[in-house]
């Protein structure tokens, strides 16, 4: 499946601000992404042919058919087949390590669950739940004004950030000309509207999910003081997966990542991706 990408738009705007026709640009769009995609799918193919192992047989001195794999060497090109083989696998296996500490599907999910199920009831809850301030060790004594001012400062910071932890359900709420929806006025149920509105996260690529990762601010201050590395006889545990740490706290992040700082707040900054051809 093709997706929308940032590129698609912005490739179209500049057109469409040049005087090339919209009808024309669209269509050009769609089929520049077709070829690329066609393209791109077929050297990936020849790639991954060209790089893996194939099951051959070999002789034996038993005179015994045998089958191996085996990776046909090309020294030509300066790096041989199996090297390659060698780093892809070592490569596919680091990605989906750092897939499963990222927890994509479940941050999808949560994402989506909360723009569907999410009320004011749980928004509460979670502010307050989330406003709370651990303070650091003091390594050495200070004074008492200077902690207050320090505590202070962290508490105004975290106010700021889960107000990212909005009512997405309430999207376009605050604008003066909200998008048209086919059909608005037989939509009368509050959860039809919820379920419109979640149709543009479930829209969002996996993909985007892995890039824009970010661990939230609220779990590196809890686990600042917590040693890292390795135990003593050396072992090192896996790395837990963010979504274990805390769900409604990278949910904060994530959302201040898709949305920005417009479409939680009053007035007109609003940077859905949709409103640009609202």
């Amino acid at each position: 499946m093709t997706y929308f990408t940032s590129w698609d738009v912005n490739v179209f705007l500049c057109l469409v601000t040049l005087g090339v026709p919209e009808d024309v640009v669209m269509r050009a769009v769609v089929m520049a992404k077709k070829v690329h995609e066609e393209f791109s799918l077929v050297e990936a193919m020849n790639y991954w042919v060209s790089n893996s192992p194939t099951l051959v047989r070999v002789s034996h001195p038993s005179r015994l058919k045998r089958l191996k794999f085996y990776v046909c060497n090309d020294n030509d090109r300066g790096v041989s087949r199996i090297q390659n083989w060698q780093n892809r696998r070592n490569n596919i296996i680091e990605f989906k390590k750092e897939w499963r500490v990222r927890s994509i599907e479940m941050r999808k999910a949560k994402v989506i669950e909360w723009c569907k199920f999410g009320d004011d009831r749980s928004q509460e809850r979670h502010h307050n739940r989330l406003n709370i301030v651990s303070m650091p060790r003091l390594s050495q004594p200070v004074k008492l004004n200077e902690w207050v001012k320090e505590s202070s400062d962290l508490k105004e910071e975290r106010k700021s950030y889960t107000k990212n932890l909005w009512k997405t359900w309430d999207a376009w709420s605050h604008c003066e000309h909200p998008p048209m929806i086919m059909s608005w006025d037989t939509v009368r149920r509050p959860q039809d509207r919820r379920n419109y509105i979640s149709k543009w996260y479930e829209g969002i690529h996996p993909g985007r999910f892995f890039l824009f990762y970010r661990k939230n601010k609220i779990i590196e201050e809890r686990h600042r003081d917590i040693p890292k590395g390795p135990c003593e006889d050396g072992y090192q545990y896996p790395k837990t997966p963010i979504f274990d740490w805390g769900p409604y706290e990278q949910l904060t992040e994530d959302l201040r990542c898709i949305d920005g700082p417009g479409l939680g707040e009053c007035g007109s900054q609003i940077e859905h991706i949709d409103d640009l051809f609202s």
